[in-house]
């Protein structure tokens, strides 16, 4: 059994500076969780293509029933994304595709997305949305399925309200950045400080055990 999310997004930005955003958007104030992008691959095809490949870390707080599906203390885990798109120069359709590539044995998120010109207005682009979920731990499927549908309606509309951040500051610089609202940022130093800390509480507990 698997679930599906399907979603919509008006970028009011033409669809070239869209695109050309899309490669500047990290860092942004709504991608905290996002620890690493790395570009392995990119092409240009003799039908103006340009087929890119990028590998992201991200980390992912977990709910309170999925920290006992890992070690004890694990409020956080981090997950390996495969990103691969195509941007279609002639046609003006750029999609990207994302999947996990660890974590497997858990469960598998699919994500697709396709931007367009809006055909009622070329000044702007529509982004459609599409995930497919599909839990694989036997007893857990269904939460596992339910609870990345739940994460994934909030992280794709925090991945579009960073898109438009970077796309005001590139396209509007004579403009007040749009504001930040509504989200808690943790950044990297941050996420490791905490790391760092429960590991030292993890080994004094383990210590205190042995005494």
């Amino acid at each position: 059994m698997v679930k599906t999310y399907v979603g919509q997004w008006l970028y009011t930005f033409p669809w070239s500076q869209v695109v050309s955003g899309f490669w500047q958007k990290f860092p942004n104030p709504y991608t905290g969780h996002v620890l690493s992008e790395d570009t392995y691959y990119r092409t240009v095809t003799e039908d103006q293509k340009l087929i890119s490949k990028r590998l992201l870390a991200k980390t992912n707080k977990l709910p309170r029933w999925g920290e006992r599906l890992f070690y004890r203390g694990a409020a956080s885990t981090i997950g390996f994304i495969i990103e691969e798109s195509v941007c279609d120069l002639k046609q003006k359709i750029f999609t990207t595709n994302t999947v996990n590539i660890n974590l497997k044995s858990l469960m598998t998120v699919e994500e697709t997305c396709v931007y367009r010109p809006d055909k009622n207005d070329e000044s702007r682009t529509i982004c459609e949305k599409k995930v497919v979920t599909q839990g694989e731990l036997f007893g857990f499927k269904t939460p596992l399925e339910t609870f990345a549908i739940q994460r994934y309606k909030k992280n794709q509309e925090l991945a579009s309200l960073g898109l438009e951040f970077i796309l005001h500051k590139l396209y509007l610089p004579q403009l007040p950045p749009p504001p930040v609202t509504g989200i808690k940022t943790p950044d990297t130093r941050t996420f490791s400080r905490k790391l760092s800390d429960k590991a030292k509480h993890l080994l004094k507990s383990s210590n205190n055990d042995t005494l």
